[in-house]
C-alpha cells in the first residue's frame, strides 16, 4: 500500500470510528448467519447451529479486537484512549495529583532554572566569529606564582616576533577610565586598552563607525576611542554624530571612531570604553597588566599552540633571568570568560539532579501506595480480557501526563528564578545575558519531564501488571494485601535512596556555609567597623593637577571639606583598599642585600596611602610611627612596612631604620611595621606590603576614605557635593561602604551557599515527605495487627516506639549510605572551601543528627495515630 492509501486508511479510521465498526458489526452478524445455516442444513437445530457458529468465530469481542488493532492508527487511537482515562482518574484524585505535580514541579523547575545557566554559560555559543578558535595567553612564572598572571609589553613583543600558531596576537587590559567631554559630567567607566588586532581577532563588526586600523598602535599614534552601545545610548543620546567627536579619556584628548553592539562584552561584560594602546617601546620589564589574545591559524588545534609557545618561555626567560619555571597557559576564549565559575556551575548542576532524583522517588512513592490501592480494578480488568502490556501503558500515561503538568509548572517557577538570576547577577556570573528560557530549555524540560513519568510510572505499574489476578480477588476486599509485602520493601528501598542523597547534599551544604562563615569572619586586616567607613575614588579630569604641587593642594581642600561634614570622625587618602582594591604593585631592593645575578625580590603590594591612613581603618600599629605631615617632599623619604614584611625579609624581626627602594627611586627608610592587610582578596594569602607617604608619592587619582559616627552610606550624597563644590570637572566614583565592598568581596560564595542551602532544604523536605508518607501508610495496613496488640495488652508507648522504631532504622541505613558517599563526593568542593576542609567532623557529625531529627519528626505523626488505634474499631477493620 503507498503512503497515500496509509494516509487516507488512517483519517478514515480515525474520523469514521462508528460508521466503521457498524460496518463490522454487520460483516459479523452475516457471517454467523451463514454458518448458522450451513450447520442448519447440515442437520442441527437452529438453536444449535447458531451457539455452533458462534463458537467457530471464537467470541466477537475478541474478533472484533483483533480486526481494530490491524486498523492504521488503531495504537494512536488506544493512545487517545488512555489519555482520556488518565485525565480522568487523575481528576477524581485531586489531592494525589496536586502533591505530585507540586513535589514534581520544585525537581523540574530547579533543573530547569540550573540548566538555563549552565547551558547559558557553558554551552551556548558565543558571539564571536569561530569563538572555539580564539584564544587568551596568560603567564604564569616563579617567584610571581599566580596560575593565571599577566604579561608586560616586552613579554607580548617576545611572543609575537617568535610566534608560529595564531594569526595577529593581540594585546589588552582593563582599568579604571575617566570619561569627559561638553556633551556630560564626567564619569569614571571600565575601560580596555587594546592593540589593533583586537577586535579583528574577535570577528565582531562595529555597530557604528570603524575599529582600530592596523597601524593605529604604533609608538607615538594619536589616542582613539571606540563606545560601547550603552554608553553611546545613555551618554550620547544615540547620536550618529559622536563619531569623530573628540572627549576626554583619563585627562587626554581622544576621537571616537566607532561604537560596538550591545552583545560585544569583552574582555569584561562592563567595559564601555576601548581605546588604542600604543606600543611604545619599553624601556624596562614592567608593569604586567596586559593579557594576550589571538585567533588560532587553519589546523592548529589549541594543545599544538600551548605546546609552541612552551618553547618560546625559554627565550623570555633567557632575555629577563628574573623569570623562574616560566610558562604560557593558553585558555579558550569560554574558559578565559569563566574564569572560576565553572566548577560551582557543574556541582550546582549535579545538585538539582540530586534533587530531581529524589523528587521522582518521592512521586514514586506516592504511585507505588496508589498502585497498591488499585490492584482490585487492576485485577478486575485483566479478568475482563484486558493485557497486561495494556495496563502498564496505561499506567505509564497516566505517570507521563503527572510529569507533563509537573514540568508546566516546573517552567513557570524557572521562568521566575531565570528572571531573578538574570536581574539581581548574584555572585557575578559571567555570560549571565546568555541565560534564558529559550527553545533549549523547553525542550530540556519536556524530555526530563517525559524521562521522569516513564522513570517514576514504571516501577508501579509493573507491579500492578504483576497482580496475581486469583488472590487478588478471593481476598474479599483487603486492599493490596495479595502484593503488600513486596511493595512495601520496595517503598522502604526508595525512602533510604531519599535519606542517602538528602544527606548528600545537605553535607555539601554544610561545608559551603562554614566556608562562607569563615569568609565572613576575615576582616581584611582593619578593626574599624565596615559599615563606618565610606570611600570615594577620586579623579581630577583637568592635567594640572598632574603637579604635584597643585594636586596637593586640590586634595588639601578635600580633606578640608570631608572633616567638617557632621558624622565624620577622620579623613584619609589612598590607592588601595582592602579587601581586593591593590592600587599598585611592584619589587623592591633592600639595602644591604645581596641577591644572585638576575634575581630582584617578589612583586607585592605598595599602597600610597596619606596620614592617618591606619588609625582610620584600625590597622595596629605594631613598631615605629605612623606617616604624618612632616612626611612630604622636603623631609627624607619614608616607608612603613607590614608585619608579613618583617617576617619574611627580616629574620631578627627588626625592620625600623632599614632602608627600602621601589625600582629606581631614592632609598626611603623604614619608620614603622603595622598588622597585615588583605588587598588580593578574603581569599588569599596576607601578602606583604610596603607602604609610601603620598605627600612624597603624588598620585593625581586616589580614594578619599571617611570613618564615620554614623552610618555612613548616608553621607555619601554630601561628600559628593563638597568635592564637586570645588572642581565640577573632578570625576568620582565607586561611592559606598566598606560593608558593601566585603558583602560584594563575598558574593559568588554566598550565591554558592545560597542556592546549594535552598536545595537541600528542598530535598529534605521531600525525604521528610517521603518517610512520612511510608510510616502512615505502614500503620494502615498494620491497622488490624496493631489493634489486636492493644487489645492483648500491648502499652500505647510501646506501639509508638515499634513506629519510630521502623523510621529509624530506614534513617540509619540512609544515614550510613549517605556518609559514604559524602566522602567521595566532598572532595569536589574543596576548591570551593575557605578555612574548613572537605571531611570536617562538626559537618558531618552534625548533618546526621539534622536528617534523624526530621526523620523522627515525619514519624512521630503517624507513630502517635497508631497509639490511638481503638482495638474495637481495629478489629472490624478489613
Amino acid at each position: 500500500m503507498g503512503l497515500l492509501g496509509r494516509i487516507t486508511n488512517f483519517s478514515r479510521n480515525l474520523f469514521s470510528r462508528r460508521k466503521l465498526d457498524h460496518d463490522l458489526d454487520e460483516e459479523l452478524q452475516s457471517y454467523v448467519d451463514l454458518a448458522a445455516d450451513a450447520k442448519h442444513d447440515r442437520g442441527l437445530s437452529t438453536e444449535d447451529a447458531r451457539r455452533a457458529a458462534l463458537v467457530e468465530l471464537g467470541g466477537a469481542e475478541q474478533v472484533k479486537k483483533e480486526i481494530r488493532g490491524a486498523r492504521a492508527g488503531q495504537l494512536f487511537l488506544e493512545l487517545l484512549q488512555d489519555l482520556r482515562y488518565g485525565f480522568r482518574t487523575l481528576r477524581h484524585n485531586l489531592s494525589f495529583t496536586l502533591t505530585a505535580v507540586c513535589v514534581l514541579a520544585l525537581g523540574i523547575g530547579a533543573n530547569a532554572t540550573i540548566f538555563s545557566v549552565a547551558y547559558g554559560i557553558l554551552g551556548r555559543p558565543l558571539p564571536y566569529a569561530d569563538a572555539d578558535r580564539v584564544a587568551v595567553v596568560y603567564m604564569h612564572y616563579f617567584p610571581r606564582d599566580f596560575e593565571f598572571g599577566t604579561l608586560c609589553i616586552r613579554d607580548f613583543l617576545t611572543w609575537r616576533d617568535n610566534d608560529r600558531s595564531f594569526e595577529q596576537p593581540s594585546l589588552f587590559h582593563t582599568a579604571r577610565m575617566d570619561l569627559g567631554g561638553t556633551e556630560a559630567v564626567p564619569q569614571q567607566v571600565r575601560g580596555a586598552s587594546v592593540t589593533a588586532g583586537f577586535f579583528p581577532t574577535l570577528g565582531v563588526q562595529p555597530l557604528l563607525g570603524r575599529t582600530f586600523a592596523p597601524g593605529e598602535d604604533k609608538a607615538g599614534s594619536t589616542s582613539l576611542t571606540v563606545l560601547s552601545e550603552a554608553i553611546w545610548r545613555s551618554r550620547y543620546a544615540s547620536s550618529p554624530s559622536v563619531i569623530g567627536r573628540a572627549v576626554t579619556v583619563n585627562g587626554t584628548s581622544s576621537t571616537v571612531i566607532g561604537v560596538m553592539p550591545a552583545s560585544f562584552q569583552f574582555p569584561r561584560r562592563d567595559i564601555e570604553v576601548w581605546v588604542n594602546l600604543p606600543l611604545n617601546p619599553p624601556t624596562r620589564y614592567g608593569p604586567w597588566f596586559y593579557r594576550g589574545v589571538a585567533r588560532l591559524k587553519p589546523g592548529v588545534t589549541l594543545a599544538q599552540a600551548q605546546q609552541e609557545i612552551n618553547n618560546i618561555a625559554p627565550i623570555m626567560m633567557r632575555e629577563y633571568p628574573y623569570y623562574k619555571k616560566l610558562t604560557l597557559p593558553i585558555l579558550s576564549l569560554r574558559d578565559s570568560l569563566l574564569g572560576s565559575s565553572r566548577p560551582a556551575i557543574l556541582i550546582l548542576a549535579a545538585t538539582v539532579g540530586m534533587v530531581l532524583l529524589i523528587a521522582l522517588v518521592n512521586v514514586a512513592n506516592l504511585m507505588m501506595a496508589r498502585a497498591t490501592v488499585r490492584e482490585r480494578e487492576m485485577a478486575l480488568r485483566l479478568s475482563l480480557g484486558a493485557g497486561r502490556g495494556r495496563l502498564i501503558r496505561q499506567l505509564l500515561t497516566e505517570s507521563t501526563l503527572l510529569a507533563m503538568a509537573g514540568g508546566a509548572a516546573g517552567l513557570a517557577l524557572a521562568w521566575v528564578g531565570i528572571h531573578l538570576i538574570r536581574v539581581s547577577n548574584p555572585g557575578n556570573l559571567p555570560l549571565v545575558e546568555s541565560v534564558q528560557l529559550d527553545g533549549v530549555v523547553v525542550a530540556f524540560t519536556v524530555f526530563v519531564s517525559m524521562a521522569a513519568g516513564i522513570l517514576f510510572g514504571l516501577a508501579p505499574a509493573l507491579t500492578c501488571a504483576r497482580t496475581d489476578l486469583n488472590a487478588t480477588i478471593q481476598e474479599s476486599g483487603r486492599t493490596g494485601a495479595s502484593s503488600s509485602r513486596s511493595t512495601g520493601r520496595l517503598r522502604a528501598a526508595l525512602v533510604i535512596a531519599e535519606i542517602t542523597v538528602s544527606l548528600m547534599l545537605l553535607i555539601g551544604a554544610g561545608l559551603l556555609l562554614r566556608s562562607f562563615v569563615n569568609l565572613q569572619r576575615v576582616t581584611g586586616g582593619f578593626s574599624a567597623p565596615p559599615s563606618r567607613i565610606l570611600s570615594v575614588l577620586i579623579s581630577p579630569g583637568n592635567r594640572k593637577y598632574n603637579d604635584p604641587a597643585t594636586g596637593i593642594a586640590f586634595y588639601n581642600q578635600v580633606l578640608e571639606r570631608a572633616r567638617h561634614v557632621q558624622g565624620v570622625e577622620s579623613a584619609v587618602l589612598t590607592d588601595s583598599l582592602p579587601p581586593d582594591r591593590q592600587g599598585d604593585a611592584d619589587t623592591f631592593s633592600l639595602e644591604g642585600q645581596t641577591l644572585p645575578p638576575g634575581e630582584i625580590n617578589a612583586i607585592i603590594s605598595s599602597p600610597t596611602i596619606g596620614p592617618g591612613f591606619f588609625h582610620t581603618f584600625g590597622i595596629p600599629i605594631i613598631q615605629g610611627r605612623e606617616f604624618d605631615a612632616h612626611d612630604n617632599l622636603k623631609s627624607r623619604p619614608v616607608a612603613i612596612v607590614s608585619e608579613g614584611f618583617v617576617k619574611r625579609y627580616f629574620p631578627d624581626g627588626n625592620g625600623i631604620g632599614k632602608r627600602i627602594r621601589q625600582s629606581d627611586v631614592n632609598w626611603m627608610e623604614i619608620v614603622g611595621v603595622v598588622g597585615n592587610v588583605k588587598y588580593l582578596g578574603l581569599t588569599a594569602d596576607t601578602d606583604s606590603a610596603y607602604y609610601k607617604p603620598f605627600l612624597q608619592n603624588f598620585d593625581p587619582r586616589m580614594a578619599l576614605v571617611v570613618r564615620t559616627s554614623v552610618d555612613a552610606a548616608s553621607l555619601g550624597e554630601t561628600l559628593r557635593n563638597e568635592i564637586q563644590s570645588i572642581d565640577p570637572g573632578v570625576t568620582l566614583a565607586q561611592i559606598g561602604t566598606m560593608e558593601q565592598t566585603l558583602a560584594l568581596s563575598v558574593s559568588q560564595p554566598r550565591f554558592d551557599t545560597m542556592l546549594l542551602g535552598l536545595f537541600a532544604a528542598i530535598a529534605m523536605l521531600l525525604a521528610a515527605v517521603g518517610i512520612y508518607g511510608l510510616i502512615a501508610y505502614s500503620v494502615v495496613q498494620r491497622t488490624h495487627e496493631i489493634g489486636v496488640r492493644v487489645a492483648l495488652g500491648a502499652a500505647r508507648s510501646d506501639v509508638v516506639r515499634g513506629v519510630v522504631r521502623q523510621g529509624a532504622v530506614l534513617a540509619g541505613i540512609g544515614i550510613a549510605f549517605g556518609l559514604a558517599g559524602s566522602l567521595a563526593l566532598s572532595r569536589l568542593l574543596e576548591n570551593l572551601l575557605f578555612g574548613v576542609g572537605a571531611t570536617d567532623w562538626l559537618t558531618f557529625a552534625a548533618a546526621p543528627l539534622g536528617i534523624l531529627f526530621v526523620v523522627l519528626l515525619a514519624t512521630l505523626v503517624p507513630a502517635l495515630r497508631a497509639s490511638r488505634i481503638s482495638p474495637v474499631e481495629a478489629l472490624r477493620y478489613q
